[in-house]
């Protein structure tokens, strides 16, 4: 039997990707979340630019090898929940497949779900790691997606001006050397409190995937001073869609913060706020975060959105007006 999974598109071009819906009837087996078999130790991640067009980066990317096949150049992203690879790589890898679902996003996709025996990134490993696979190419410029939420085991530090990932051990007194406990949650995504324009408010998607932001079409129709351009075409791994660019900014406020979006489309987000059933207002995409550090808990539902200079004063000065973090929709 068939499930279905939304994620928004695996992109080119000015499109949104990776912004999953939990998938429905999976088996326990395929549900659950990878076990991580390295050292419950701090590790440091070195991230690459995503350059899927010249001189425009989209996101960024991590070697990662799969069953001990050659390394894949992955797309880093906040708003997958799985691991996302074509079928021919798959094959190269000796994974097979099971149950079936569908990818929807700009349309339907079908994919099959695998479980990978290892995922090695570096020097972190899991073992048990769900896989989608499809037909075809996954993102133009990279070999698939990687979810951020695979390493929720630790606290995170995304640092995307320096482009290195932290993994920091949360303290257990218990057992220093082991993760805490943490069994499949329904939504592994950054789904924050915000503020558009000072006019709406709602839940904002925080997608490092995304190659732009998205404002809801809804929402946009509402807005004052809110410049709508003619229609453009986004093309992506689900399908295609038709959007319209915004040529005016767009300032998500988020934990007080103004997080400032140059590149906007405009997209019908109204399936993902049935779903998870809050009013999203739009997704922050990779270039409106690419000057930022993200702090991300998903133990206690919170993420952290910085630049780097505020980071780098509190490791001196342990800041005494600092912003608190926002909690997530979803824990």
């Amino acid at each position: 039997m068939r499930s279905h999974m939304v994620v928004a598109p695996l992109a080119i071009s000015l499109v949104l990707a990776g912004v999953p819906v939990a998938v429905a009837g999976l088996t326990p087996a395929t549900a659950a979340h990878p076990d991580l078999v390295s050292p419950y130790q701090p590790y440091e991640l070195k991230l690459s630019s995503f350059y899927p067009a010249p001189n425009r980066p989209a996101g960024v990317l991590l070697r990662v090898s799969i069953n001990g096949g050659r390394p894949l150049r992955m797309l880093l992203d906040s708003g997958a929940e799985f691991v996302v690879i074509g079928a021919k790589t798959a094959r190269s890898l000796g994974l097979s497949s099971g149950s079936e679902m569908d990818l929807v996003g700009l349309g339907t996709r079908p994919a099959k779900v695998g479980i990978a025996e290892s995922v090695h990134v570096g020097p972190v490993s899991f073992r048990n790691c769900r896989v989608a696979i499809v037909e075809g190419q996954v993102v133009e410029g990279a070999d698939g997606v990687i979810p951020l939420s695979l390493f929720s085991d630790f606290l995170l530090r995304l640092d995307l001006p320096e482009k290195v990932l932290r993994l920091i051990p949360y303290p257990r007194e218990e057992s220093p050397a082991a993760p805490p406990s943490r069994g499949a949650t329904k939504h592994d995504v950054l789904l924050v409190a915000a503020v558009l324009n000072g006019q709406r408010n709602g839940y904002v998607l925080v997608d490092t995937g995304a190659s732009c932001s998205a404002v809801s079409r809804e929402v946009a129709r509402t807005l004052s001073g809110f410049q709508v351009v003619p229609e453009v075409r986004l093309a992506a791994g689900t399908g295609a869609a038709i959007g319209q660019r915004i040529s005016s900014t767009a300032h998500f406020v988020i934990a007080e913060r103004d997080l400032i979006a140059d590149e906007v489309v405009t997209l019908d987000l109204s399936d993902l706020s049935l779903h998870y059933s809050v009013k999203v207002i739009g997704v922050l995409g990779f270039p409106a975060l690419a000057s930022y550090v993200l702090t991300i808990d998903y133990r206690n539902g919170r993420v952290k959105i910085e630049p780097l200079q505020s980071v780098s004063a509190r490791e001196l000065n342990r800041r005494r007006n600092a912003k608190p973090p926002v909690s997530l929709a979803f824990r």
